[in-house]
């Protein structure tokens, strides 16, 4: 009897650890390489639905903006900051950069998701040409709207007495950084005065904040910029710093305008800065692009946002004040983001179908 109440206990004990084990083996989250939990296939006939995204999850997107001390920059804080308000489940990250050509290749390249751009630039991408020459066309980005009116001003040190862009030869200038849309419009510019760039001035590739110091203190000639206007940059500089204020010419102007249509004249009033006198140039837009693979409703959302938030973007930075549906798609000729398209349309603002390419 003994013997038989031993071997039952033994067979007992066998069966509660065969069913403890079978309960421990459920399928748990096996560890990736990277060590992120990932889910073990399931059995045929098992339950495989995945669970859906977490509720509050965040996908941070990356907006190139430009230069410390240029108009891109602080708007692109200003708009990032106003537009994440209004965003759900996105966050808007405005990073500083090279401005206009930088933010296009890095978008073409999946590093920046949104970027700030001259629509000059965003043309010359597309069709391969002047800053895009060597890389060729760049057709991976699509437009969101126009942020503001841009506007080309050359100043000087008032001793150098610099009023044409001839007036520059010889002279330490800043052309903006290597890869913005300034540096790239100063090389229309000089080139339609009949100056070589690299061989008739001292070219300093300085973004505007940095040039400025260094025109204070004498390192320097001149800058160039693209800014809105006014600029407060330039405002701030005429506290402490006496300026010239460089026009480009009617003939110059026509030469650009052969080359890049786009651009068009634009006279600065006196008084709207510290100079006495009209000074006049060339302006274009900035537009806000994205990448082409952004998914509908994620720019639509975006969209949304941007012109939602105009006003507080404006209250933060002057040049928001040009944001608007009606002028949206104003100078804009490379193709229009579906889902922004789709933002114009409820609002009833019509999209050119040349521009609708996806």
């Amino acid at each position: 009897m003994k013997k038989i109440k031993k071997i039952l206990s033994i067979t007992l004990a066998m069966i509660l650890i065969f069913t403890a084990t079978a309960c421990s083996s459920k399928t748990e989250p096996a560890a990736s390489a990277d060590g992120k939990e990932t889910q073990q296939e399931q059995p045929a006939g098992s339950e495989t639905a995945q669970p859906a995204a977490p509720s509050g999850k965040t996908v941070a997107l990356i907006m190139g903006s430009g230069s410390s001390g240029g108009t891109y920059f602080a708007l692109g804080g200003a708009m990032a900051s106003a537009m994440n308000k209004r965003l759900e489940g996105l966050s808007l990250d405005s990073q500083a950069s090279g401005a206009s050509v930088e933010n296009i290749n890095m978008m073409d390249i999946g590093e920046f998701d949104l970027g700030i751009a001259m629509n000059a630039t965003a043309d010359d991408a597309w069709n391969g040409r002047n800053a895009f020459a060597d890389t060729g066309e760049i057709k991976s980005f699509r437009a969101i709207g126009v942020v503001y009116h841009e506007v080309y001003q050359i100043v000087a040190n008032a001793s150098t007495n610099a009023k044409s862009v001839t007036d520059l030869k010889g002279l330490k200038v800043a052309i903006g950084p290597t890869g913005s849309g300034t540096a790239g419009t100063s090389d229309l510019v000089f080139k339609a005065a009949g100056l070589d760039i690299n061989k008739d001035i001292q070219p300093q590739q300085d973004g505007f904040g940095d040039a400025a110091v260094k025109m204070q203190d004498g390192h320097i000639d001149a800058s160039c910029a693209v800014l809105n206007v006014p600029a407060s940059s330039i405002v701030e500089m005429t506290t402490s710093t006496e300026l010239s204020y460089v026009s480009v010419s009617d003939e110059e102007i026509a030469k650009i305008q052969a080359e890049a249509p786009y651009f068009e004249k634009m006279v600065i009033p006196a008084g709207t800065y510290s100079n006495t006198e009209d000074f006049q140039t060339i302006t274009c837009q900035a537009v806000l692009y994205c990448r082409s693979d952004l998914d509908d409703d994620t720019v639509y959302n975006i969209t949304k946002a941007f012109y939602e938030s105009a006003e507080e973007i404006a209250a933060a930075h002057p040049a928001g004040k040009d944001i608007s549906l009606e002028g949206g798609l104003s100078g804009i000729t490379t193709a229009v983001h579906p889902g922004a398209a789709r933002y114009y349309e409820e609002k009833g603002i019509t999209v050119d179908p040349g521009l609708l390419i996806d």
